[in-house]
């Protein structure tokens, strides 16, 4: 952090001012900064904190101050200092336009302007005679065109000085305030947006709100709304600063300069347009967010109630949309997004839905949520909206993108059927396009696996309305299950048996993968199963077992049965109880000098099936392993499905005791326990495989 910009008598101050500026800042676009012209740096308005932010932290990545007009206000308070520092002015300095343009002139410092004027604490933006407009309290005001003014008024004064235009240079650099040694920079100002988006949007009382009402008395509601706002953004918000292309100027001057027109009339024919191009940049180019999907399906939608499993299905439809026809996206509509679908906790739904019923925009009932379109679009005023319907902010943000739109009023006229044809159409084929993708990344390490070995598969009864899923076990792939898969299949069901990701390929491909990734697929696999089975059985094998068993504590109707087979909850293998955690130590210690060299990455592995399992296992991968294995062991008395553990007497790799002590923890009302007279741990291949496989179809037929 540059110490010098913070500069202040009060030890608080300081203290605040490196809370805001330490906050949780993603700037993308850094390459879009021109390097040598003067710049002015122009952007939408929410905060009275992005007037410290956003100059900062374009300060840190160009090492050159970013001046911006604030409020005289504002320099009357604390951080009047710091304001200072940075270069601020205030909005009734005499010579404030004289300042601006002489330092675009030579370059001495960036300036950033909010041509919306004020914070727009609503967000609201509408398009009128082509024009952008603030509408505020249903009042409406144009986009003010001072950047734009500055731009080319700088632009027209350089070429009158490097066309040798100046009559006097000593007036004209007294008049705009240039030092005597300062120079004029002969490249063009050019115009850099911004687009500034918090994710996410959140209102809500805060510790630093509590101290605020303890420490004065009175305090005016506007501040108190502020406090609330801006210290949650800090607080818990990543505030996203997206620089977009710069616009030049030499295009539009080009034509009018050299007509015997004054700079005056030239800057007033061109202002407008000029405004309105780099705004109609700035509102299009906002980063989008799942909650902002949430606001806009709801009001689209065209009836009252929606069905709960409807909703979430058709924003995972819109979700999937916008990655595929928008660039900008947060990774919020990347990470996890398929639990919003299949049965489990979606965090940004979770929170946004609490919002909205909340603010009563939606009631909930059992297996619907009911829409209350007035209390959606309720603006209430100016300095409350913001406390009191923070989604109607979230939805006026996206209102005016026509492309989401569009998306939106799309997939919502679809119907219940052909939501669910559509979606399954997207699984089935992200599931194959993932597996192809990964591949084609590994093709040229010599060991990859034979393309047949990873490529998931079902085989289909038509017959049958029972769906088992096959989930194979670690440094695997679906070829193990086949076996059992065929029988199975035979015996008149359905089977499906999916890829866990980063398996199927080369051990290199499991080395940064997670448990979660594991964990997703299988989540893929059953909401994939659900959308073509009445009936669902979750069958996993060692690994595998372990993720049918932390799968099923989804709650969904079609479960009717898990089984796990040598279910790997306590190893014997003593590379992994031990060696290898003191292995990731030891690459942990090395880490730390950058000592990378020395760092062990994976331990050799000798499987049983060399043509189906990999033949190291990464250091990372096992350690991901472990964290399954404790996450289950948390989650067994949570489950209360039909359960069947199969175990081998003799398993040389899993611990008999990881069989009894999933049947004691499980609260399941129906469970089996069956040990087996066996010493290899893939007991669902070869001669002894067949007892497996009826035991499995016994508990399926009785379940």
């Amino acid at each position: 952090m540059k110490k010098d910009l913070l500069i202040d008598s009060s030890g608080y101050v300081l203290n605040i001012l490196e809370k805001i500026l330490d906050s949780d800042i993603k700037i993308d676009g850094i390459e879009n900064i021109p390097k040598n012209n003067p710049r002015i740096f122009v952007a939408n308005h929410f905060t009275r904190t992005e007037a410290i932010v956003v100059p900062y932290a374009l300060y840190e990545l160009t090492g050159k101050k970013v001046g911006v007009i604030a409020d005289d206000g504002l320099f009357k308070t604390y951080f009047g200092n710091f304001l200072k520092n940075i270069g601020a002015l205030p909005k009734s300095h005499p010579n404030r336009n004289n300042i601006i343009l002489g330092e675009i002139l030579t370059g001495k410092k960036d300036w950033m302007i909010f041509p919306e004027g004020r914070m727009v604490k609503a967000k609201d933006i509408v398009k009128m005679d082509n024009h952008y407009c603030v509408r505020i309290d249903n009042e409406e005001s144009r986009v003010f065109t001072g950047s734009a003014f500055f731009a080319l008024y700088s632009e027209l004064l350089r070429k009158d000085y490097l066309n040798k235009k100046i009559r006097n240079i000593t007036k004209f650099k007294r008049k705009y305030l240039i030092e005597d040694e300062e120079t004029i920079n002969i490249n063009e100002t050019m115009i850099v947006p911004i687009n500034i988006s918090y994710s996410p949007l959140r209102n809500g009382e805060n510790f630093l709100k509590k101290i605020a009402k303890k420490l004065f008395d009175n305090i005016d509601e506007k501040f108190l709304e502020e406090i609330e706002i801006e210290s949650n953004i800090v607080l818990k918000s990543k505030t996203i600063i997206r620089i977009l292309k710069p616009i030049s100027l030499h295009k539009m001057l080009k034509e009018s300069y050299g007509i015997e027109l004054n700079h005056k009339t030239t800057i007033e024919g061109l202002r407008y347009d000029l405004t309105h191009k780099f705004m109609k940049r700035i509102y299009e180019n906002l980063t989008i967010r799942f909650e902002h999907i949430f606001a806009l399906t709801l009001y689209h939608y065209p009836k009252e109630v929606i069905c709960k499993n409807h909703f979430k299905r058709l924003l995972y439809l819109i979700a999937t949309k916008v990655k595929q026809d928008c660039q900008l996206f947060e990774e919020d509509l990347q990470k996890d997004i398929i639990n919003l679908i299949s049965y489990e906790k979606y965090i940004p739904f979770n929170e946004i839905l609490k919002i909205a019923i909340r603010d009563k925009i939606i009631i909930q009932t059992k297996n619907d949520y009911i829409i209350n379109k007035e209390n959606l679009l309720n603006k209430h005023t100016h300095n409350t909206i913001r406390l009191k319907n923070i989604i109607r902010v979230i939805l006026n943000e996206v209102l005016i993108i026509e492309k989401m739109n569009d998306i939106v009023k799309e997939e919502i006229a679809l119907c219940s059927k052909q939501i669910n044809s559509k979606l399954l159409e997207i699984l089935e084929k992200e599931e194959q396009e993932e597996f192809e993708n990964d591949y084609l990344q590994f093709k040229n390490i010599d060991n990859i696996k034979d393309k047949r070995i990873g490529q998931p598969y079902t085989f289909t009864n038509i017959n049958s309305n029972k769906c088992v899923i096959a989930i194979h076990g670690f440094s695997s792939a679906p070829k193990e299950v086949e076996e059992m898969a065929l029988y199975l299949n035979y015996k008149g069901l359905n089977v499906y048996a999916p890829r866990l990701r980063g398996h199927g390929t080369v051990a290199e491909d499991l080395k940064n993968r997670n448990y979660k990734d594991w964990y997703n697929s299988v989540s893929r696999a059953i909401t994939i199963a659900t959308l073509k089975y009445e009936k669902v059985y979750l069958v996993g094998f060692s690994t595998g077992g372990l993720l049918a068993l932390l799968s099923s504590k989804k709650y969904f109707l079609q479960l009717q049965g898990v089984v796990c087979i040598n279910a790997a909850l306590n190893l014997k293998d003593m590379r992994i109880k031990t060696i290898l955690p003191a292995i990731n130590f030891w690459n942990e210690i090395v880490s730390s000098f950058n000592a990378n060299t020395l760092a062990k990455e994976y331990v050799d592995n000798h499987p049983r099936y060399p043509e189906i399992n990999y033949d190291k296992h990464y250091v990372k991968a096992i350690m991901q392993l472990k964290e399954l294995m404790s996450k289950t062991r948390k989650s067994l008395n949570r489950i209360n499905a039909n359960t069947l553990i199969i175990q081998a007497k003799d398993d040389p790799i899993v611990n008999i005791t990881s069989a009894y002590e999933i049947y004691e923890k499980i609260h399941s009302k129906n469970k089996e326990l069956i040990v087996l007279e066996q010493n290899e741990h893939v007991i669902i291949k070869g001669e002894e495989s067949k007892r497996v496989f009826e035991e499995i179809l016994n508990f399926i037929v009785k379940s």
